[in-house]
């Protein structure tokens, strides 16, 4: 499949040549003559990659970028500016704007189709391989590493393995690390001033922890506490940083995963505002067995029960009461190993 291309410029003779190149190299190009129609065809097009000029009347080059950034659909299609202007500060104006690139007129075709190619390769490549799975994350780290922007990458990323009950991070630490958990179980929380806990979080395989920190340059704010014996990569910080800085599509995994923590976050105060017990106990079962579904055998819920009653926000006697309700009337079944959903869908009704 070709391709597609939006130049937008409003030269009619630079365009006629940028497009026969580009359509000479197999890419379908869509030609936009001013910056109002070029954010028009790329919002109803979403092209694969966007070429603009800077200086166009009416809308320029920075106000296209500008525009197209702030949407979804359109904010992670790979920019790169075609200027006459070799100044620094207009490099530095639209690389802060979040553009990929710069290509300076007068270009050579072939300088120009390079530079289209790189940036089509390292999006797709971070599209296709970066996953909340051990083998993605583990391609995309070496992956990237044929990739200009990353060659300074470190080569080591040590795996370690921590027992039941280990801490991975405490609170009020520096972090200099990005953990990701190839296998096991983890939970985040946090102490009060009488010793009671309140869980954050509970994190599986897939899941990264500790970047928030990172991102905001702080000391954690909350305690991770190994479930059962796990193996955890260790991401240095400076790799990290690195990919944050040099991809904003790294940058957008990260912070779309910050705004489902905060989204989490948000609804369990309001469950715990609003619903009853029986529901913030249903809820909490249900999420977590959506959640674990395919990890543990026979879909049980192996998390300690004092944990349990930390996510609903109850007591650890207001919990056992209720899931021996729920055990009496059917609803799940309960061993030494842990829980099991039996009836999903009355469970479901509770919560309405």
């Amino acid at each position: 499949m070709a391709y597609s291309i939006l130049l937008i410029e409003d030269n009619l003779e630079m365009a006629d040549n940028i497009a026969s190149i580009l359509e000479l190299a197999k890419y379908n190009v869509i030609h936009a003559l001013n910056g109002k129609i070029g954010v028009d065809l790329a919002q109803r097009n979403h092209p694969d990659l966007i070429l603009c000029d800077v200086m166009m009347p009416e809308l320029d080059g920075y106000g296209v970028l500008h525009i197209l950034n702030k949407e979804t659909e359109t904010a992670s299609i790979p920019f790169i500016f075609l200027t006459a202007k070799a100044d620094k500060t207009d490099f530095r104006a639209g690389m802060n704007l979040g553009a990929d690139d710069y290509i300076t007129k007068p270009f050579d075709g072939v300088d120009l189709l390079r530079v289209i190619e790189t940036r089509l390769k390292k999006n797709e490549l971070i599209k296709s391989a970066f996953g909340n799975n051990p083998q993605d994350v583990s391609a995309f780290f070496s992956k990237t590493r044929e990739l200009k922007d990353f060659q300074r990458l470190s080569e080591n990323r040590p795996q370690r393995c921590f027992r039941k009950k280990e801490l991975v991070f405490m609170e009020g630490q520096t972090p200099s690390d990005l953990y990701f958990i190839e296998k096991g179980q983890v939970k985040t929380y946090k102490v009060n001033y009488d010793g009671k806990e309140l869980i954050t979080g509970i994190h599986r395989e897939g899941d990264f922890l500790g970047f928030v920190p990172l991102l905001e340059d702080k000391s954690y704010n909350e305690n991770a506490e190994v479930q059962e014996d796990s193996k955890i990569t260790i991401i240095p910080k400076t790799d990290f940083i690195t990919l944050i800085y040099s991809s904003k599509d790294v940058a957008r995994k990260f912070i779309k995963m910050l705004s489902n923590n905060i989204e989490e976050m948000e609804n369990r105060l309001l469950d715990i505002a609003y619903q009853s017990v029986r529901q913030r106990v249903a809820n909490a079962l249900l999420k977590m067995s959506q959640r674990f579904a395919g990890v543990n055998k026979d879909g049980l819920i192996t998390i300690a029960r004092k944990d349990i009653s930390s996510i609903v926000g109850t007591a650890t006697e207001s919990l056992n009461r209720t899931l021996a309700d729920f055990k009496e009337e059917g609803l799940i079944e309960i061993s030494g190993e842990g829980l099991k959903l039996v009836d999903i869908r009355k469970l479901e009704k509770l919560l309405h």
